[in-house]
């Protein structure tokens, strides 16, 4: 089982951007992915700018899949634009 963390802070001018990005993202993955998983983005309730994923795959080359679909690949960069610094990434 492959499974991540990921918490990252938007700006402020970007967070209605970055739901709709990610709105679409995660209708793409479980639409598209035939693994079973979870991919979970929520925001943290007492700081409305910062979100956590919550990922998981059957393993990793399920992982790599996804990372190279042309639906994430499409959308990372856009995602990646409304962030307020970088990710934090924990493997579970």
């Amino acid at each position: 089982m492959f499974r991540m963390l990921i918490r990252l802070k938007v700006l402020d001018h970007k967070v209605v951007e970055f739901e709709q990005l990610v709105s679409t993202l995660v209708a793409n993955i479980h639409a598209n992915e035939p693994e079973p998983k979870i991919y979970e983005v929520r925001r943290v309730v007492d700081q409305p700018r910062t979100y956590v994923y919550f990922i998981e795959f059957k393993d990793q080359a399920a992982n790599d899949a996804y990372a190279n679909a042309l639906y994430h690949q499409n959308a990372a960069p856009a995602i990646m634009a409304c962030l307020d610094g970088d990710p934090v990434y924990e493997t579970l």
